[in-house]
């Protein structure tokens, strides 16, 4: 597939090359993952680098976005093969807040317990967050700590510098910048990460990416989009014809694809085409 997705900003592989000792500093890492595309925004390699030197939590974000039928199958997934705590979160609502500072708890308590046995006091539990850019790690934050303390975006790489914030007198926690891996395992994962934003709009093209986007969304909810989008019945899916349809025309009579891959990319961000999970569990990794 020709690429359509350029990649790797620095402040990204510096962060990388810093890991080690960041996690030197943390008791538990709460790794986040984008609800509608848990393997695109799985940074594998990232997530085996940490699972062999800490405790994680795995945390579907954005799951009102996603379909809950497939947010509960990849919970399932998860803890079925690599995670020992899944949970998903929603942070229009905090629902999950509640659940995800028990497993921190669960999480943190043995290292506690090793230092109470050392005769050593008791301290707040240290957490990381980690985690590809948008993918909601500073929404998380801000909701577990109750206050805006981390920046948040619609834009990939808001967050650009490590920053400590206090969740309650027994948790302390440190946001990261977003992590991209240093080369995609393909170019659908890339089209899937441009299409929820985990790659930022200058690194790629809007008029190559939706077309994958609406095949992957036609593939596992027929007819959703022709629906969500008001097209004629019976009309095929396509930027021409979503063009059409809401008069993005240029000078000339030809139709503006770029603007209305933009349009539907954002209605889709934003869940103005419902809620949908553009992968599976048995997919092909």
């Amino acid at each position: 597939m020709e690429s359509v997705i350029q990649w790797y900003p620095g402040h990204i592989a510096k962060l990388e090359r810093e890991l080690k000792p960041i996690l030197k500093q943390l008791d538990v890492v709460i790794e986040v993952l984008d609800a509608r595309i848990p393997r695109a925004s799985w940074h594998q390699s990232l997530s085996d680098t940490i699972r062999e030197q800490k405790p994680v939590l795995l945390v579907l974000n954005k799951a009102d976005l996603a379909d809950p039928n497939w947010t509960k199958a990849w919970i399932d997934h998860f803890k079925s093969s690599l995670y020992q705590e899944v949970e998903s979160f929603d942070s229009t609502n905090s629902k999950g807040k509640a659940a995800i500072i028990e497993a921190v708890k669960r999480l943190g308590e043995p290292k506690m317990q090793q230092l109470v046995a050392k005769g050593l006091k008791r301290r707040a539990i240290r957490i990381g967050v980690v985690g590809m850019p948008n993918v909601g790690k500073s929404s998380l934050i801000n909701t577990l700590v109750a206050i805006k303390k981390a920046h948040t975006g619609h834009r990939a790489g808001v967050t650009r510098q490590v920053q400590w914030v206090r969740v309650n007198p027994q948790i302390e926690l440190m946001d990261t910048p977003g992590l991209i891996p240093a080369k995609l395992v393909s170019q659908e994962q890339g089209q899937l990460l441009a299409s929820v934003y985990s790659v930022g709009d200058a690194a790629f093209d809007e008029e190559a990416v939706v077309p994958y986007f609406m095949a992957q969304v036609e593939r596992f909810y027929p007819g959703l989009l022709s629906k969500a989008l008001d097209l004629p019945e019976g009309a095929p899916v396509s930027l021409d014809m979503v063009a059409e349809r809401r008069h993005y025309i240029l000078s000339g009579g030809q139709p503006d694809l770029k603007r209305t891959a933009q349009a539907i990319l954002k209605d889709y961000r934003h869940g103005k085409l419902g809620r949908m999970t553009l992968e599976r569990p048995t997919d092909e990794a």
